[in-house]
């Protein structure tokens, strides 16, 4: 099985991510980390049909078109590297949307 995720992560260059119920701060609003990490996992099962192990991301990022963060998805004994893109924000409803790219290869 992880073959066919690794397959498929490698494959799947771009996933866009819908997501709800953002961290927001005073001053500028953000995406928690636990958010983030959480936003991303579901994403990936609903697009390749299998959870990852985990998702690390090192902290929150703004809430902000454009904001980027690179984060880490563990699936068995791989370990990938991604990048989180906020492709909209919408501060009314705190909906995020995401283009989430994983590397083709796995971390050294």
């Amino acid at each position: 099985m992880l073959l066919a995720v690794r397959t498929t992560l490698a494959g799947a260059a771009c996933v866009l991510v819908a997501l709800t119920g953002c961290s927001v701060s005073f001053g500028d609003p953000s995406i928690s980390k636990e958010t983030l990490e959480k936003g991303i996992t579901d994403a990936l099962e609903k697009s390749v049909g299998k959870r990852p192990d985990s998702v690390t991301c090192p902290g929150k990022v703004k809430a902000k078109t454009g904001e980027s963060i690179r984060c880490e998805l563990a699936s068995g004994s791989s370990k990938y590297g991604l990048t989180a893109t906020i492709s909209s924000y919408d501060k009314d409803t705190k909906s995020v949307r995401y283009d989430i790219k994983v590397d083709q290869k796995p971390a050294s």
